[in-house]
Parts: C-alpha cells; sequence; structure tokens
C-alpha cells in the first residue's frame, strides 16, 4: 500500500509542527471571533457596508456606502476598517485556514488527502494576497471619493471576487479537516477481529508470496494482499518481474512469457482453494438462466457430484445457492456443534431431483418479486420508500444549497435578489449583476494561457515536455477563473432564470415564499421518476432479427427472422434522459427558490432544514432503503428451502424462516460432503482504469464460506469479516444477501454504456446492490491499527454513498466497495473457475445473447486470454462454434409448416473445446502436471431433437429462449420450459466424452436426417 504505517508516521511528526498548527488555528479563530462580535472600542463600520463597499461599481454607490450608516463617521472609519483588516482580519484567516490545512497535512491518513491538504495550504496564499491588493484599491479609492474613484472600485471588486471565490470553497475544506480530525480523536477506532480466536491481532499476508510460503508461518491469513497496482508502487533496485529472467534483465520477448506473467500476477487464489479435475459454472440470466441451470444440474447430476468448485454469477447463482442451502446443516446443529436430532432429508444424490419438493417449490415461486397482490403492494411500496428517502435527501442538499445562496448575496453583493420576488408589477426580471463581471474571468484565463505558450516557445527545441509546476499552475490559474465564474455568473444567472420563469409562467402566483410552485414541481417529478424508473424496469423491447443479425424491418413480410427481446433501447434511454434532466430542474429550481426567499422564513425552518440533513445524513443506511433487502428477502423465499417432514408426515420443503435464520456464509456456505464448493461471483464498482480489465468499470469480486474478495481487491477471511462488520452491513454477508449481490442486474454502476439508467437507479433509489468492507483498506486496518488516524469502518452507508454512486466515482482504497452483479464483469464466471485452476471446466450459457453469435462466449474468452494468459479454442475436428447459430441446423420437414422453427434451429446446443494454461497445473495429486484442459460449453438454444413438448412452447412463444432478463415474472408453464430446456442440453453435454470431439443435436453434416425424441 501507499501510505505509511501511521505509528511510524506519528513518530516522525515534529512536535513543533504540530504546535505552530494547533497555535495558528486557535488564534486565527479567536481573532476573527473578536472581529465578528465588533467590540465598541473597535472603530470600524457596522453591519456589511465594508463587503457593500467592495462591490461598488460607481462614485455614487461609493458615497452612499461611505457616508450612509447612524455612525456617520464617513471615509475616516472606512480607512480605520482597512487598517483593521490588515492587523486583524487578514492575519486571521490566513493562520486559522494555514493551520487547518497544515494539520491535515500532518495527520490525515491517506497520501492524496494529504496532498489535497498541501495544495489548499498553498492556495490560502492566493485569497490573502487578493485581499491585501483589494485593500489597497479601496484606500486609493476613499482618497479619491471627491474625485473619480472608478477605476480603483472596479480593480478593487474584480480582486474581491477572486478572494470570495475561493474563500468559500477553502473554509469548507477547513472545516471539513478539522471536524474529521476531532471525531477520529473522540470516537474509538476500528478493530479487525480475526476468526481464530488463538490469534493475538490479525494476520496480514501477499498473495504473491503465499505460494512459497515465505509471507506467513499462517496457512490461513485473515487478509490478503493483492498485487499492487502500477498507480501503487515502490522502485526496486532490480527486475523483479516473474519468468525466466535473469537479474537486472527483462524477461525474455516471447508471448508465452507475457502470458506466464499475466498468469502469475492475476491468478492468485486464497489457501485452502487448490486446483481441480472437474468445475461448474452457471451464467446470469435472472430467473430464465436459473431456471435453465437447474435441468441442467439435474441432468449432469453425475459430473456435478464430483466437482470440487460450482461458480455461479447472477441468476445462476439463485440456482446454486438454492442447492447450498438446501443441502447444509448449519441452522440444525445444536449449539454444541454435533448435529441435532433433525438433519436435513435432501442429500447431493436426490437435492433438487424432478419432482422433487424443492423443485417444486420454486415453481410456485417463480414469480419471486411479487406474485400476490399483497406481494405486489409491498413491492410498490418498497420502491416508493426508497425513492421518497432519495428524494427527500436531494431536496433537502438543494434546499440548503439554497439557504447558503441567500446568505452569500446578501452578505457579498455580487448580485441583488431582492428584486427577484414575487410581487407583481414590482418583480424585476433583469439580470442585476455589476458592471465587467467576465473581466477577473478571462484575465485569469488569458493568464494560463500566456503562462503555457509562452513556456512552450521558450523551450521549443528542447524537447522536454511541460514541467508539473506549470501544470499546476495552469491548471490552478483555470480553476481560480472558474470558481469566479460560478459565484460570479453561473449561480446568478440561474437564479435569475428560474425566477423570471416561474414569474413569466403564473405572473408570481406559484413564485412566492409559501413554495406552492416549487411543491407542485417536486411532486411532479416524483412522480415522473417514479413512473420512468417503473418503464425503465419493465419495458422490454421485441427485435426481428434477420440471420446475419440486423434488425430487420418491422414492415417487412416474408423471409426468415428471428424474435428476440432485449432490455434495452433507444425509447428507454430517452426516457432515462428526459427523467434525469426534470430531476436537475426541479433541483435548480428548488435551489433558486430558497436563494431568493430563505430570508424571510421562519427560524425554524432557517435552522430545523439543515439540522434535519445533518442528522439524516448520520443515521439514515443508504442500502436499507434501496432495493437491495427486499429483493434478497424475495429471492429468500422462493429459493431458500429445505426438505423436512410436515405436520402430516408428508415430505415437503420448508422456507428458511428469513428473520431468525439469516444464513451467514460462515457456516452456511461452508462445502457440503459430496458437493461442490459453491462461489459467488459478483463484481466491485472500481473506477482506476489501473484496476478494471480493459472495457469494464468493475473488477471480479466473490462470495464464499472461506474468503471473500478478489485479485483486485484483495480477499478477507469470511468468518473475520463476518466478526468485523458492523451489525447493519453484516447483514449482507449471507448466502441470501450473496446471491442477491451477485444477482444485482439494477445497479448504479453497469458501465458507460448505461450510463442513462446508472443515474436513474441511483436517483431512484432502485439499487439491488450493496456495499461491503474492503479487503484492502481491511488489510491497513489490520497491519497499522488500530489507529486514531485511520478513517473509520462505517456503522451506516451514509449520504455520501449514494451521492458517490450518481456521480460514479469508485476509489479502491475506500472503506467499502460497491458489490454489484457479477455479469458487469463475467457473465458467465468462467474467468473465475479458470483462476481456480480445473482441468475439465463445465459452462451452462442462458444469457442474454444476441443471435447469430455467442457474444457472451466470445468476451469471456477474450478476457481469459487479456486477464490470465489462458487461451481457449474449439478448432477440433466436428468442434466448430458456428453450429450453435440459429439456422445452422438441417430443416425439419415437412419444411413449410416449419420454417419459423427452422430459422431458429442450431445444429449445435453443445460444444467441446481445449483450454490451455500458460503453466503446468497439478490438477489432483495423483496426476501429472499438464497445461491442457477441457471446456463443455453448453448454449442455451433450440435444435431439431428437443422433446416435442418444447417444439411446441418454441413455437407459440416466439423469443423462447431468448426472452429479456428484465422479465423476472415467470409463471408455471415459461419455468417449465426453461427447465426443460436445461435438462434436455444437460443431457447432450452428458453424452459428450471428455477426451474426443462430442456432438450433439444433430449428426455430422451430410450422415443424415436428425434424430428426434
Amino acid at each position: 500500500m501507499s501510505n505509511a504505517p501511521a505509528q511510524s508516521r506519528l513518530r516522525e511528526i515534529p512536535g513543533w509542527a504540530v504546535g505552530l498548527c494547533l497555535f495558528g488555528l486557535a488564534a486565527g479563530l479567536c481573532v476573527i471571533v473578536w472581529y465578528a462580535v465588533n467590540p465598541p472600542f473597535l472603530d470600524k463600520p457596522s453591519g456589511n457596508r465594508e463587503l457593500l463597499l467592495q462591490f461598488a461599481t460607481t462614485a455614487e454607490e461609493a458615497r452612499a456606502v461611505v457616508d450612509g450608516g447612524a455612525d456617520g463617521n464617513g471615509d475616516e472609519l472606512f480607512r480605520n476598517g482597512l487598517v483593521l483588516d490588515w492587523r486583524m482580519l487578514i492575519p486571521g484567516y490566513a493562520v486559522a485556514l494555514a493551520g487547518s490545512f497544515g494539520l491535515g497535512h500532518l495527520f490525515l491518513y491517506r497520501e492524496s488527502t494529504r496532498l489535497w491538504a498541501r495544495r489548499a495550504l498553498v492556495l490560502t496564499s492566493v485569497p490573502v494576497a487578493a485581499d491585501c491588493v483589494e485593500n489597497v484599491f479601496l484606500w486609493r479609492a476613499l482618497n479619491r471619493l471627491a474625485a473619480d474613484p472608478v477605476p480603483d472600485l472596479t480593480r478593487a471588486a474584480h480582486f474581491a471576487q477572486m478572494k470570495w471565490a475561493l474563500v468559500v470553497p477553502l473554509v469548507a475544506a477547513a472545516v471539513l479537516i478539522v471536524v474529521t480530525l476531532c471525531c477520529r480523536r473522540v470516537l474509538d477506532p476500528s478493530f479487525v477481529h480475526s476468526a481464530r480466536e488463538d490469534r493475538p491481532r490479525p494476520v496480514v499476508a501477499h498473495a504473491h508470496r503465499l505460494v512459497d510460503g515465505t509471507e506467513s508461518r499462517w496457512s490461513d491469513p485473515d487478509v490478503i494482499l493483492p498485487p499492487a497496482a502500477p498507480h501503487d508502487w515502490e522502485p526496486r533496485a532490480e527486475w523483479t518481474a516473474p519468468g525466466p529472467a535473469q537479474p537486472g534483465r527483462p524477461a525474455a520477448r516471447d508471448p508465452k512469457d507475457s502470458a506466464v506473467a499475466r498468469w502469475r500476477t492475476r491468478a492468485y487464489q486464497p489457501p485452502g482453494r487448490q486446483p481441480a479435475e472437474l468445475g461448474f459454472c452457471v451464467s446470469g440470466g435472472g430467473i430464465r438462466s436459473a431456471s435453465v441451470a437447474l435441468g441442467a444440474l439435474q441432468a449432469l447430476r453425475g459430473q456435478l457430484l464430483k466437482a470440487a468448485y460450482l461458480v455461479s454469477v447472477s441468476g445462476g447463482g439463485y440456482t446454486a445457492g438454492a442447492f447450498q442451502l438446501a443441502l447444509t446443516d448449519a441452522g440444525l446443529r445444536a449449539p454444541g456443534g454435533s448435529p441435532s436430532a433433525r438433519p436435513g432429508l435432501s442429500k447431493p444424490a436426490d437435492v433438487f431431483a424432478p419432482g422433487s419438493p424443492e423443485e417444486d417449490h420454486i415453481r410456485r415461486h417463480a414469480k419471486y418479486l411479487a406474485d400476490a397482490p399483497k406481494e405486489k403492494v409491498n413491492a410498490a411500496g418498497a420502491v416508493l420508500r426508497g425513492m421518497a428517502v432519495s428524494f427527500g435527501m436531494l431536496a433537502l442538499v438543494f434546499t440548503v444549497a439554497g439557504q447558503f445562496l441567500h446568505l452569500f448575496y446578501a452578505y457579498v453583493p455580487l448580485t441583488e435578489l431582492r428584486p427577484l420576488t414575487a410581487e407583481g408589477e414590482r418583480f424585476d426580471s433583469s439580470l442585476d449583476l455589476y458592471p465587467n463581471v467576465w473581466y477577473p474571468v478571462l484575465a485569469l484565463l488569458g493568464l494560463a494561457g500566456l503562462v503555457s505558450v509562452g513556456y512552450a516557445f521558450t523551450r521549443a527545441g528542447s524537447g522536454k515536455s511541460r514541467p508539473a509546476w506549470l501544470r499546476s499552475t495552469v491548471n490552478t490559474l483555470t480553476g481560480l477563473a472558474l470558481a469566479v465564474a460560478l459565484y460570479s455568473v453561473v449561480l446568478p444567472s440561474v437564479i435569475w432564470f428560474f425566477a423570471s420563469l416561474a414569474h413569466k409562467a403564473g405572473k408570481g402566483g406559484y413564485w412566492d415564499d409559501s413554495g406552492a410552485g416549487v411543491a407542485l414541481l417536486g411532486a411532479i417529478t416524483a412522480a415522473a421518476t417514479a413512473a420512468g424508473t417503473w418503464f425503465t424496469a419493465v419495458h422490454r423491447t421485441v427485435k426481428r432479427l434477420k440471420p446475419d443479425g440486423e434488425q430487420a424491418s418491422p414492415f417487412a413480410r416474408g423471409g426468415t427472422s428471428l424474435v428476440t427481446q432485449v432490455g434495452t433501447s433507444w425509447v428507454k434511454a430517452v426516457v432515462c434522459w428526459l427523467v434525469l434532466l426534470l430531476v436537475a430542474f426541479f433541483g435548480l429550481a428548488l435551489m433558486s427558490w430558497a436563494a431568493v426567499y430563505a430570508g424571510s422564513w421562519h427560524a425554524g425552518w432557517k435552522w430545523g432544514v439543515p439540522i434535519a440533513l445533518i442528522v439524516l445524513t448520520l443515521v439514515i443506511d443508504q442500502t436499507t432503503f434501496s432495493l437491495h433487502p427486499f429483493y434478497r428477502q424475495r429471492l429468500a423465499g422462493a429459493f431458500a428451502v429445505r426438505r423436512a417432514v410436515l405436520k402430516d408426515g408428508s415430505v415437503g420443503a420448508l422456507p428458511y424462516d428469513y428473520n431468525n435464520e439469516p444464513t451467514p456464509l460462515n457456516p452456511y456456505a461452508q462445502r457440503v460432503e459430496g458437493f461442490p464448493q459453491v462461489i459467488f461471483a459478483a463484481s466491485a464498482a472500481v473506477s482506476l482504469r489501473n484496476r478494471t480489465a480493459p472495457g469494464r468499470p468493475a473488477v471480479p469480486f466473490t462470495f464464499a464460506s472461506d474468503y471473500c474478495g478478489g485479485p483486485d481487491t484483495g480477499w478477507v477471511r469470511t468468518g473475520t469479516l463476518q466478526k468485523t462488520a458492523p451489525a447493519l452491513i453484516g447483514r449482507d454477508l449471507t448466502v441470501q444477501s450473496a446471491v442477491a449481490v451477485s444477482g444485482a442486474a439494477f445497479a448504479s454502476a453497469m458501465g458507460s454504456q448505461t450510463m442513462f439508467m446508472e443515474r436513474l437507479l441511483a436517483l431512484s433509489n432502485v439499487r439491488l446492490g450493496t456495499w461491503v468492507p474492503n479487503p484492502l483498506y481491511l488489510a491497513e486496518l489490520a497491519k497499522y491499527g488500530p489507529d486514531r488516524m485511520m478513517p473509520r469502518l462505517p456503522r451506516v452507508r451514509r449520504l455520501r454513498y449514494q451521492l458517490q454512486e450518481l456521480v460514479g466515482r469508485y476509489s479502491d482504497t475506500t472503506p467499502l466497495l460497491l458489490c454489484t452483479d457479477g455479469g458487469h464483469f463475467d457473465n458467465l464466471g468462467l474467468v473465475e473457475m479458470l483462476r481456480l485452476r480445473c482441468r475439465t471446466v463445465y459452462v451452462i450459457d442462458a444469457s442474454g445473447d444476441s443471435p447469430p453469435l455467442a457474444t457472451t462466449l466470445a468476451q469471456a474468452i477474450t478476457l481469459a486470454y487479456e486477464d490470465l494468459g489462458v487461451t481457449i479454442t474449439f478448432d477440433e475436428e466436428g468442434q466448430n462454434l458456428l453450429d450453435l447459430v440459429p439456422g445452422s441446423a438441417k430443416p425439419l420437414a415437412p419444411e413449410a409448416p416449419m420454417a419459423a422453427l427452422n430459422a431458429r434451429f442450431s445444429a449445435n446446443c453443445v460444444v467441446r473445446g481445449t483450454i490451455e494454461y500458460p503453466e503446468p497445473v497439478q490438477f489432483s495429486p495423483d496426476a501429472p502436471a499438464g497445461t491442457k484442459g477441457t471446456i463443455i460449453y453448453v448454449k442455451a438454444g433450440l435444435t431439431p431433437d428437443m422433446p416435442y413438448e418444447l417444439l411446441s412452447y418454441a413455437l407459440r412463444e416466439k423469443a423462447f429462449p431468448r426472452q429479456a432478463t428484465f422479465d423476472q415474472w415467470f409463471d408455471h408453464a415459461q419455468f417449465d420450459a426453461y427447465r426443460a430446456l436445461g435438462h434436455h442440453l444437460g443431457t447432450k453435454a452428458a453424452e459428450v466424452p471428455l477426451a474426443h470431439p462430442g456432438r450433439c443435436g444433430v449428426r455430422r453434416r451430410g450422415s443424415g436426417r436428425p434424430s428426434q425424441r
């Protein structure tokens, strides 16, 4: 990690530096308070007359400010005020800001935050200098009041603009630093509690040192650090990359060496996860994938019970989690740990067998989100509750922002807000800004360009790039120009625009201090957001595709075509953007209304709104009010069952008690004897491109009974994680929650291709993902903590995390990570299975590919090579992936009645390929190491030898088996059809030999008509 140990850094901090910063902060605050209370013996102008003089633009305004007021002391009083400014106020806020940022530089934990504190410390000199220069011009203007003070007044106003544009954010940053440091000193530090009672403190290991045992004598560390990212490096004296390289020299320039380097860097696994002969992957795809996976695993039970791992993604996790919870006896054990007198009745050989009570339970609850009217009302209530919380918090944020702007412009007259009040004919629709507001902005931008261009001309022949100090200077000047423009032009223009618009639309009737118009706009916005969110969730577009995958014209007649349902379309994009624009419009309108009328509010509202925002920000957990708890509970009700003897003596499926049996990962996800270890593949949102794979906005993150995490975030022992996490976050560390997180397709971190949907989901709180502790943070906490300088592990996922989702920025070192659908990284789970090192891999793919090709498989193959250096080929004889293409099968006769189905039939539903690992792998202790493996890929498609009842269903449902993933309301007919399809596919996959190419569905071309069942 890039952060130095907190204790060693504390020992290096000189006491005089700490004392100087504390003295500066305390002295500065005392001087500011003394100046603000304005004792009688301080001879300075009263009220905000000094501020009015700073922005006076004419001689008449300046004389009115100087000669007005009850004191009547004239320009001499203002000169005394300027002297006090130089002697008290400017040094006071300068040393207070410097002391705050100095403390931030000394005591903030992360290097990035300390860097920002140092930058703020340097920037403090800018408003101080601007204030001093402004006072010089004001002094000159006071001496020339009787003549022509306008040039000096104008220059003073320009420097006042720059001063106030920087003072406000600097003061906010200083307050945030001081409050953060005080809270960290007062509150108890966070701890990492080891899962093992015999350890005095948790053990932290490095993934790349666990292979040879040099990192730790412990075989099961509590936290495992991943290899460092490129942005987190330390210079080394010699070349240390893996490979057959000599010290000091790079590895050989062989592509295979590059693959080996990727494999050694990315294929780490926690201790205990040994290579295996056999593994299974079940893909994402919602209830569609869950149904297909159930049927396939039923048919492949003989192979499944020999497997070591079952990796599930999204909808495949519904079925994998159901198998695991039906088999585990964790909840049936006595307190002493021994099995109770009533063990589970299900066994690996018959769990979820065709016709079993467990299968029947899922069939009856396939509409797991909502089936009965009461459940639909509960679902609507959960959505509305989350939206109310989200909108309420955002409304408070915009209202408090408006209150701040009202106070700011009341004392710093960059604009006049009183003429914007709705008082009939007295409403002034002109934008009241003092003249020449653009001069400082243009001057700063021109200065930035001049500095950059001047340096480029002077160093044109040297060939050197711009130094860091020059880039920093140009960026600072540009940022200052934007800040001046924001306070001087942008915000006043926004307020004026909404006031003018409301007055013209309603003649001022709705733009008054009662807020009726804003409330009406808020109600319309909330209703439109609810309708838009619902439309986004349930709308499915049916497309007719030509054989080459191009969309067919809706007016075309005749010819062959495929029908598929998709969850995304341009209509959804338009609806989402319109809703987002409406929400932005309402937020700015609310802020503008508060900026104009906050002065006329009752004192209870003036103080109550900011206090409510602060309190609710601290106590409301964003995940609790999102859809994740509801989604988790509905999945548990449909898939969390175990076989039991009922009251009448019959055997049935007994659902888990959701409220009283939370199914923590350890022990409920522990491997059951005779059944593979279940690993739920999710993804963690990370914005840094140094961590994420190309084109993907997330990194892999898995949940299992032994460890949780991934190769980019590190791993933490599940027991340690459960003991360390606060109670509210610990609810999300269960088997039921792992299934829900792995299937959190509705999430605010789905990538740049769905940016419109990301923002809408974060805004409306219709989010299925959750925030869990970050293994990287826990590693720091275990290694350097407990320490009061370190950030705390949050007990509540506050407003900050929803705002983080709204802007789409995710760090890899924050205390919490946003975990969502594993399909955002790899929807097959194939890459995770290859990382586990299995010789034979069964992949059951029921994802929502758009024909004609299996794009999800292609993406997984590419990702496997990019990430791990593993190559997968299907070039053996008879293993043509194009046989999976709809329309590749020999047509069934009679061709005329069967034309629609013939266009959808694939020649194969299963293909066999070769896996080549970059290095030899010891798949089993009694077999020699090898690099070759086998992949048996099962694709949900139609073949001519399908059972007659499936052919009938496919003819009736044109989109089968490509109905949209967003369709999560399966009836019993849909469930039976997809389960039967999965059983048919699994039966064909079981017939494929592992040592020779296998075929299914049809015979080799030219060998006659395909057989039918």
